[in-house]
């Protein structure tokens, strides 16, 4: 669902109005709709995931949708296979090479299985919810069996 730029501070205002602090001066201090952006944020895509000897894990490296529960998890799994690369390269950028051809094809399934979560979320609400009362169970565990393994 798209949310119309006109009356963007409005609506946000009001959507907090509860809230008090640092998020009632933020929204304060906005005096126009075009100051507040709302898009797809949660695709991060960096050309490199290193440069010289600057690493970038987690997020930083990979962001995804939360729909899969894994931010925290991919960036604990990717400071431990970077200390394992380290340990087993000759030189540093040997070792960051061999993180980055470790980690991306299960940091890329994460952000595949994520994407086709939140997707499902646009289905109308009664096919959605017919599918998962019938194979909910069935689909959750497959979404989630390719991170059983280890890194």
């Amino acid at each position: 669902m798209q949310d119309p730029p006109q009356g963007r501070l409005g609506r946000l205002r009001d959507c907090f109005a509860s809230f008090g602090g640092a998020v009632r001066e933020y929204l304060d201090s906005l005096d126009r709709d075009e100051q507040i952006h709302c898009g797809p944020i949660e695709w991060l895509e960096p050309g490199h995931w290193y440069t010289g000897r600057v690493v970038l894990i987690g997020d930083a490296a990979h962001a995804s949708s939360p729909m899969m529960g894994q931010g925290g998890c991919t960036a604990m799994e990717d400071a431990v296979v970077l200390v394992e690369a380290r340990c087993s390269a000759e030189t540093v950028e040997n070792a960051l090479d061999a993180y980055v051809a470790r980690r991306r094809p299960r940091v890329d399934r994460v952000q595949h299985e994520s994407r086709a979560v939140g997707e499902s979320l646009g289905l109308p609400p009664a096919i959605r919810d017919a599918a998962l009362r019938a194979r909910g169970e069935e689909m959750f565990r497959h979404r989630l069996a390719f991170l059983n393994p280890p890194p």
